[in-house]
């Protein structure tokens, strides 16, 4: 099934929604265009409540490196899970929890509340613990008009534009 990607430099965030079974190659070309974008700085906010993977330890070990070949540090991972669900969330935040903020919640707002704590908190208190500061109020306050998206199914990509959608 694919995955969604989304980055908006405005607000140095990254969006990954995924459904349905994930194929290794889809895990893998979506850690490849992260690596690519060098956005590895950037807060992710990673929705896989309704996909299934079936990922090998020595995958999720792959997936690790392949992330750190950007070499800024690693902006907060906020994995965004089932309820009784998220064993691969769960491994990778163990796996990775040095290098960065990273935790496993099971509700979007929950998620982006977490990362708008983090990236508007002092950078030297900045904490891997789940906080629950109010999310921005603002409307629109997620919107950003130069965004960009890519649809990975299996090894096929499609790129696009928000401006693209809406013209």
């Amino acid at each position: 099934m694919p995955v969604y990607v989304e980055t908006s430099p405005l607000h140095r965030l990254v969006t990954i929604v995924a459904r349905g079974k994930l194929t290794a190659d889809e895990v893998r070309g979506t850690a490849e265009k992260l690596a690519e974008a060098r956005v590895r700085r950037f807060a992710k906010v990673v929705e896989v409540a309704g996909a299934y993977l079936d990922l090998a330890p020595q995958d999720l070990v792959q997936l690790a490196q392949i992330l750190r070949g950007d070499p800024d540090k690693r902006g907060p991972i906020a994995f965004v899970v089932a309820p009784g669900r998220g064993e691969f969330a769960r491994q990778f935040a163990a796996l990775t929890e040095k290098e960065g903020p990273v935790a496993v919640f099971n509700k979007l707002h929950d998620a982006r509340v977490w990362i708008a704590s983090i990236q508007h908190a002092d950078p030297r208190a900045a904490s891997a613990q789940p906080a629950a500061p109010a999310a921005p109020s603002e409307k629109g306050s997620w919107s950003d008009p130069d965004r960009q998206g890519t649809m990975i199914r299996g090894r096929q990509q499609r790129e696009f534009t928000t401006r693209a959608l809406v013209s």
